[in-house]
């Protein structure tokens, strides 16, 4: 029953594992050809990184910082302008879902508290834009951007040099749609400030940088691994229990599949198919199955990284599913007790799809 309802909640990871277990049948792999295509280093960073993420989340480091920002007399346009570009630029380095399971719930409960519930909806629709589109920047800001960035082994000016000018542009436009939203003021009461917490957060922060650097290729997976995770289980071993564990096993099932995939004879022939439309069937394929599983299957049958890696970072907008980590700030807005199902459908809806014709339309100026 237990292991019934696991697979009827979680959708996404069934149909990898079915996905998985039907090209397994058609074109067996060895053992040693698995072991290949489950890319363990790609695997252990996102891990290493998600324990180190929760680290400074548990540790109250980011509860301290919007603390310090809220002081007297605010406006409601700047209470969630922080919010959203909190996730904006959190993103970049502690990842989208991360970003948006920090800052939605608690931008939902200030509003909340501050009886502004009107505010809600639009503030969690912007953020959640803004989590995505920000966290295109770097390689580590989502995991299609690690997944790209490691198996085309790009540079990280390269890949800077692909994705900065859809980032900017996307915080321009986020930024004057802010001025839609109501600007009465409002006065914030606090207790005393948290003193922001130092214990450990120097750790957590070296483990940090050593993954960077195992970014841009200066310290290999080796070396990381027998450093960051002997360091994390002395620190506080339950971080290990906070990682995302559904998603390291959905890209190892994918890894699986579509490696399969590659070696039927029918499938052999799509990358002369998919040349020249990596940017458009990477957008749409987003919109059924997601950014981050389109990723890995149309990478097998294509090298132009470039459309691709662009492609499936401006696909997260759209349809809700089209990236999960919208799912997170949905699911935070519809336990609200004041939450509107089909308005925040519409707004969501209307709000990506302005944002991916203009970026659609500034790619085609672009290239």
């Amino acid at each position: 029953m237990v292991i019934k309802r696991f697979f009827k909640n979680n959708i996404d990871l069934t149909l990898a594992i079915i996905f998985a277990t039907i090209t397994c049948l058609i074109a067996p792999p060895s053992a040693s050809l698995v072991i290949r295509r489950l890319n363990i280093p790609l695997l252990g960073l996102l891990i290493a990184l998600m324990c180190i993420v929760a680290g400074f989340r548990l540790s109250g480091f980011f509860d301290a910082i919007i603390q310090r920002f809220f002081k007297g007399d605010v406006t409601e346009r700047s209470v969630a302008r922080f919010f959203i570009f909190a996730c904006y630029f959190s993103s970049m380095l502690i990842t989208n879902d991360v970003a948006l399971i920090i800052f939605v719930p608690t931008a939902i409960f200030t509003f909340t508290k501050l009886n502004r519930v009107r505010v809600i909806a639009p503030t969690v629709v912007l953020a959640t834009i803004a989590a995505n589109l920000g966290s295109m920047l770097t390689p580590i800001g989502n995991p299609q951007n690690l997944f790209i960035y490691s198996r085309y082994t790009l540079s990280l000016n390269e890949f800077l040099s692909i994705t900065a000018p859809f980032v900017v542009l996307s915080g321009v436009i986020v930024c004057l749609a802010t001025f839609f939203l109501p600007n009465s003021r409002i006065k914030i009461r606090i207790g005393k400030n948290k003193k922001l917490p130092v214990k450990n957060l120097g750790f957590l922060a070296i483990l940090f940088l050593l993954c960077l650097l195992h970014v841009i290729r200066l310290i290999p997976f080796s070396i990381l691994a027998l450093i960051v995770f002997p360091s994390i289980f002395l620190l506080n071993r339950k971080l290990f229990l906070k990682a995302d564990y559904k998603l390291i096993f959905l890209f190892a099932t994918l890894f699986i599949g579509v490696g399969n995939l590659s070696e039927i004879q029918f499938f052999k022939n799509i990358s002369q198919i998919l040349s020249g439309h990596e940017m458009a069937v990477s957008i749409i394929l987003s919109q059924i199955i997601s950014n981050v599983p389109a990723t890995v299957l149309l990478s097998e049958f294509t090298n132009s990284y470039e459309p691709l890696l662009i492609g499936v970072n401006i696909g997260g907008l759209g349809t809700i599913i089209a990236s999960m980590a919208s799912l997170i700030s949905f699911k935070a807005y519809m336990e609200m007790r004041f939450s509107k199902m089909g308005y925040y459908l519409i707004l969501f809806t209307l709000g990506n799809l302005f944002m991916l014709a203009i970026l659609l339309a500034y790619y085609k100026i672009l290239y």
